[in-house]
C-alpha cells in the first residue's frame, strides 16, 4: 500500500481541475514547459509533501540526483533548486501543490489578497488572482477560479493525518534545497 496514497489523491483533484482548465482556456494560458516565471522562489514544504519529493528523487537515476544537489549547492538565491538550465522542473511529477496551483486563477478570501494583485473581485466570496501572463484578453470565468483556501486546508488535513501516523510536527517545514542536497531526504 502507498503510504502517501491520500497526498497523491488530493494532488490528483488538483491536478483534474487544472486540466479542466487547461481544457477550456489554453488560449488564455501562457503557462508551458520552460516558462519559470512563478518558479523564482525558495519553497518549502509541508512533511507530506517532503516525503512525496523525497520518494520522487530517490527513484531518478544517481546522475539526476546529482544534478540536483549541485543546483542546490551552488543555489542561485530566489530560484527554485529544482529548476533545471532549461527552465523546466526537474520534479515535475512530484512538484508540490503550490507549484500545480500557479498560473491558476485562485480564489482567497476578501482582503487576503494585496490590491495590485487582485485580478477579479468576487464580492463577499472573495478575491481572484492570477499569474499576470495568463488571461490577458478575457478575464478567468466562474469554472475557471480555483478555491486556494480549499486546497490549502485539504493539504492541511492530509498532512495532519499523514504527520500523526508516524509522530511527525505536521507544522514542519522543509526547504527543497535542503531536500535536494540530503543523501536521505524528508521525513520519511
Amino acid at each position: 500500500m502507498d503510504e502517501l496514497n491520500e497526498y497523491r489523491a488530493a494532488v490528483a483533484r488538483v491536478e483534474a481541475f487544472a486540466a479542466g482548465i487547461a481544457g477550456r482556456r489554453s488560449a488564455d494560458m501562457a503557462c508551458r514547459a520552460g516558462c519559470d516565471a512563478c518558479c523564482q522562489v525558495e519553497l518549502e514544504v509541508a512533511p507530506v509533501e517532503a516525503a512525496a519529493v523525497a520518494a520522487h528523487l530517490a527513484s531518478l537515476p544517481a546522475a539526476q540526483r546529482d544534478a540536483i544537489a549541485a543546483t542546490a549547492e551552488a543555489r542561485q538565491a530566489g530560484r527554485c533548486v529544482m529548476l533545471g538550465d532549461d527552465g523546466r522542473c526537474r520534479i515535475y511529477e512530484a512538484r508540490p501543490l503550490v507549484c500545480r496551483t500557479q498560473g491558476l486563477p485562485l480564489r482567497y478570501p476578501p482582503g487576503f489578497v494585496p490590491a495590485g494583485a487582485v485580478g477579479l473581485d468576487l464580492g463577499e466570496k472573495g478575491q481572484a488572482t492570477w499569474c499576470p501572463l495568463n488571461f490577458t484578453e478575457r478575464l478567468p470565468e466562474g469554472a475557471d477560479v480555483l478555491d486556494a483556501e480549499l486546497v490549502d486546508r485539504l493539504l492541511a488535513v492530509v498532512n495532519q493525518r499523514w504527520c500523526a501516523q508516524r509522530g511527525l510536527d505536521p507544522l514542519a517545514r522543509f526547504a527543497l534545497a535542503e531536500l535536494a542536497r540530503s543523501e536521505a531526504p524528508g521525513p520519511i
